[in-house]
């Protein structure tokens, strides 16, 4: 059996989209005799230092457009007449190898979301869409202290998630698809009635390996929580300051590290500068994926309330390293963490003070918790870890044995 995979973005040892793609490609060769897999030729050079891309049944198509169109990339208002141009070229040169030695299924796996939809659907065998997301929206209420930009910003994602609804190339590819797995129940209301009886809620993150073991975390003389992630305004980092602030009337010693970078370190930094907790508020630059992974045993748990992800890998290196998790009930994050290996914090009907109250009520009640309950915890974070691996989300996407609700510990 030879599969086909368009992965746009694929990459080892980054994270985010390139690691869905990736992870997917390695872990596709249990279900194929070849895995194809067509993507950028800019991924190239990371992908052939990598040993395992020489593995036995594992072969890719590098596609790009010419280099002038590759320069207007970097004009905002050209990206997204560039990422469509990109889904037809590979679309043209897959046909190609699929003329040479046909392919028996074909499978979109990144971008995680059909706004510029796909054209594999064309070949004429069957086509798996996802997971994708998109369909996901910070609530109105949690909008109110964006700043402008971010509101704007938000109100132009909301345009682009109706577009995405009624868009003819999504609809092309959702009418071709055989399968659709989307990432959330969000982006399952996105997709049109007529194609819910094709389409299943499937995660499309998880961990790298089945063989997370129990680690031993050391005793810390007080609470230390981590945010990571772009600072942006809807990865919630401005709602985890504000609860820091909130938390520290019960637990003084509390701090809260960010790590990442972003247009919005400033306004950050004045948030953590008005709220009073600059000195509890660290700032750390973007790591490397496996020193960020080690980094974990030094903290408590993980704040992350983000507004909107769809996914949520940050959520799983944390549970990896027995590190629970506080994030909201919102996207990608409210479905991966449960009462076993975290809190997840209520937003239904909720303004921000109400909500940023909850995420403080968790953090002290984590930060609080006597050793014994705080290991329960982290013994269930590793479980979690362990339940959501690639090798299970592959094996459900690969196998259509999947049902939303089936997924262990995972919530409605």
């Amino acid at each position: 059996m030879r599969v086909l995979l368009s992965a746009y973005a694929c990459e080892p040892n980054l994270g985010s989209e390139p690691e869905v793609g990736w992870q997917r490609a390695l872990h596709m060769r249990a279900y194929s005799d070849e895995v194809w897999v067509i993507t950028r030729a800019n991924n190239r050079e990371a992908i052939e230092a990598e040993p395992a891309s020489h593995g036995s049944g594992l072969y890719f198509i590098y596609y790009d457009l010419p280099r002038w169109v590759t320069k207007l990339k970097k004009q905002a208002w050209f990206l997204p007449i560039y990422f469509i141009l990109w889904q037809w070229g590979a679309y043209r040169a897959a046909k190609k190898f699929h003329r040479e030695s046909p392919f028996d299924c074909v499978y979109h796996v990144t971008f995680a979301t059909m706004l510029y939809g796909s054209f594999m659907g064309r070949l004429g065998i069957p086509f798996i869409v996802g997971p994708i997301g998109g369909g996901e929206r910070a609530p109105f209420r949690l909008r109110r202290s964006m700043p402008i930009s971010g509101k704007m910003n938000e109100f132009l994602r909301d345009a682009g998630i109706l577009l995405q609804r009624y868009s003819p190339l999504s609809g092309m590819a959702f009418a071709a698809a055989e399968r659709i797995y989307v990432t959330t129940p969000e982006s399952l209301r996105l997709l049109r009635s007529k194609w819910h009886g094709k389409a299943e809620v499937q995660i499309n993150v998880a961990t790298r390996s089945q063989a997370v073991q129990q680690c031993n975390r050391p005793a810390l003389a007080y609470p230390r929580f981590v945010f990571t992630g772009r600072l942006l305004h809807w990865k919630g980092a401005h709602l985890a300051i504000r609860a820091l602030a909130e938390a520290r009337k019960v637990i003084p010693a509390a701090t809260l590290t960010l790590i990442g970078r972003g247009p919005d370190e400033l306004w950050l930094r004045k948030l953590a500068e008005r709220r009073g907790v600059t000195n509890a508020v660290e700032f750390i630059d973007q790591l490397p994926l496996h020193i960020f992974s080690e980094s974990l045993s030094g903290y408590s748990s993980m704040v992350f309330p983000s507004l909107h992800d769809s996914g949520g890998l940050v959520v799983l290196e944390a549970f990896s390293r027995g590190l629970p998790v506080i994030c909201l009930d919102l996207g990608g994050p409210g479905t991966l963490v449960n009462k076993s290996c975290g809190i997840v914090v209520s937003t239904e009907g909720m303004d921000e003070v109400q909500t940023v109250n909850g995420l403080a009520h968790a953090m002290i009640v984590l930060g609080t918790m006597p050793a014994q309950e705080l290991t329960l915890l982290s013994k269930g974070a590793i479980a979690r870890a362990n339940e959501l691996s690639w090798a299970e989300l592959t094996k459900r996407v690969a196998t259509g044995r999947y049902s939303y609700q089936s997924v262990p510990g995972g919530t409605e």
